[in-house]
């Protein structure tokens, strides 16, 4: 199996609380529904991550659960503050500080960093709607920059209106 890279925009979240800082929205009905349903379509299509690096919002933490509650399996998730609100440069420097995972893995979080993750590794601009997904796979070649756009290639686009959900 060729490992995989997952971009996802959290789920919808909540405003009813006009006192909650942005950090602290968590997920509206619509955005659990959407978490849970973006998670069991990952699964059905053989895309689930085993890693999920998310930020630390309450809205990606509460959709990184939903999606871990409709995987089977173990997985992990790593909180990073970085995430939050990041720009492709500050996601793409934070991760450049890792190796490659060997697991499929997934980065989650907020737009509009996430929507230029999607065009920078796609070539492609496109809506990034809450609860979006891409899936990557990765070439089989020999680049050795893991983010190197090039060592990707686009697979899937799940978008949770396109679940009913």
């Amino acid at each position: 199996m060729l490992p995989r890279l997952l971009l996802m925009r959290h789920a919808k979240s909540s405003w009813t609380d006009g006192d909650l800082s942005d950090h602290d929205r968590p997920l509206n009905e619509r955005g659990q529904r959407a978490a849970s349903a973006v998670g069991a379509a990952l699964t059905a299509r053989g895309y689930a991550p085993d890693i999920i690096w998310s930020s630390d919002a309450k809205r990606t933490r509460e959709t990184a659960m939903r999606l871990i509650r409709a995987i089977p399996g173990a997985q992990t998730v790593n909180y990073n503050s970085e995430f939050y609100h990041a720009s492709v440069e500050t996601v793409l420097r934070v991760c450049g500080r890792e190796i490659e995972p060997s697991a499929p893995l997934m980065l989650l979080g907020h737009n509009p960093g996430w929507s230029g993750l999607h065009t920078y590794f796609t070539g492609q601009v496109h809506a990034y709607p809450t609860g979006a997904c891409t899936v990557l796979t990765r070439k089989k070649n020999d680049i050795s920059d893991w983010l190197d756009p090039s060592a990707w290639a686009f697979t899937d686009l799940i978008l949770p209106r396109d679940l009913n959900a």
